[in-house]
């Protein structure tokens, strides 16, 4: 969102307010007075020809630079909340089995050192690495594959970048937006995550599609906020 500034006419107080306001009246909150706010311009004072190697770079004004608003990945865990509740308690399970092997405690009258041997450590200690392994890998799994999808928000355009060892990229201009969809079921409302969709007036498919997003309804406020 771009905020601009001015000073009211009446009681010359500083006024913050919005590109969305320019075409109207905007109404003063310290003196509730309505005026119109416009974007400053600069008068053309000379028109000169000259060489390009005796252009003077320094006074040379540039396109302003593309703002970045938002760099957001996919959540690993707040998205799977099923999956990674049972993860966390299958991880839970496994560490607590193995300090009680290492321990040599009972519980319930089992004797957790007295199950099968299988080479150095026993069948029970063995199944238990094995499944603490897997829990770290999924885990793992999931985290470096959100770090590999990024949907970045400018003050001009939405870019979703996703891939390992390719790299997939699509972009939309925020002014060819014709469409966004939010997909939520009702336990994403309730973690507030979800799935943004964008199309642009040439196409009819979504061109844009992130999944699993933190807080989305943001990112739509960003690219509405930006439409001029």
């Amino acid at each position: 969102m771009q905020v601009l500034t001015t000073t009211c006419p009446y009681c010359k107080q500083e006024v913050d307010s919005t590109v969305e306001h320019l075409d109207g009246p905007v109404e003063c909150p310290h003196c509730n007075r309505p005026f119109d706010m416009e974007i400053p311009k600069a008068v053309v004072q000379s028109v000169r020809t000259v060489d390009e190697t005796s252009v003077n770079q320094e006074k040379m004004a540039a396109q302003p630079a593309e703002r970045v608003l938002a760099k957001v990945h996919p959540v690993a865990f707040r998205s799977r909340p099923v999956a990674a509740l049972l993860l966390l308690t299958m991880g839970i399970a496994a560490i607590a089995a193995l300090i009680l092997s290492a321990a040599g405690r009972r519980v319930a009258g089992f004797a957790f050192q007295e199950t099968a041997m299988l080479g150095p450590a026993s069948l029970l200690t063995w199944s238990c690495a094995f499944v603490l392994l897997a829990v770290v890998l999924v885990a793992g799994y999931w985290v470096v594959m959100s770090r590999f999808e990024t949907l970045t928000v400018t003050d001009d355009r939405t870019i979703h970048q996703q891939g390992w060892v390719s790299r997939d990229t699509s972009e939309v201009q925020h002014d060819d937006v014709r469409n966004i969809q939010l997909d939520q079921s009702l336990l994403q409302r309730l973690l507030d995550v979800g799935t943004v969709g964008i199309s642009s007036s040439g196409q009819d498919d979504l061109e844009v599609v992130a999944k699993r997003l933190a807080n989305p309804q943001r990112i739509i406020d960003l690219i509405r906020g930006n439409q001029t």
